[in-house]
């Protein structure tokens, strides 16, 4: 029992080391052998390598994954809660949402009393971004990228952005 409660102590650890994005080693803590974390950073150089291998220019957007539809905050937040993860890489998402510069371009959805919840957009060979705030509608695929490593964006080529009116 010990041991399950120590594993699952370092394996959220390690998980909110990575939210942070800090990247630090603890010199003295070592997870058990038998623990998730280390299978996990095992499995991570073929799932790191995997994701950057999605090309956005040559991927099916015909084939749509997970639909968001204007005001689902519910989609949108548990995607934009565990792509950090890799969970959605190469994944096809189409969201209807506004536009907002936040530093980088994001998609975002009403989360009500005064809140919004939303991630990260790049277009793909193109610097023609809608103007902040206005609603549009997306069709593209999450990949590695953005500003902060290992960080995940959603890839939109710019014949897939379409004004909502």
């Amino acid at each position: 029992m010990k041991k399950k409660l120590m594993a699952l102590i370092l394996s959220a650890a390690a998980s909110l080391t990575m939210i942070a994005g800090c990247g630090g080693k603890t010199e003295n803590a070592q997870p058990a052998a038998d623990s998730a974390p280390a299978a996990a950073a095992e499995e991570a150089p073929a799932q790191t390598e995997a994701a950057a291998a999605i090309d956005p220019k040559t991927v099916d957007y015909s084939k749509v994954d997970y639909t968001i539809e204007y005001g689902d905050s519910d989609t949108a937040k548990e995607i934009a809660s565990n792509m950090w993860f890799g969970q959605y890489d190469g994944k096809v998402v189409k969201i209807d949402g506004i536009a907002e510069k936040l530093g980088s371009w994001s998609i975002m959805e009403e989360a009500g009393e005064g809140t919004k919840v939303g991630f990260s957009f790049e277009l793909v060979d193109s610097e023609d971004y809608p103007a902040d705030g206005t609603r549009v509608e997306l069709v593209g695929v999450i990949a590695p990228g953005g500003s902060m490593e290992g960080g995940r964006v959603m890839y939109v080529l710019p014949e897939n952005m379409t004004p909502v009116s």
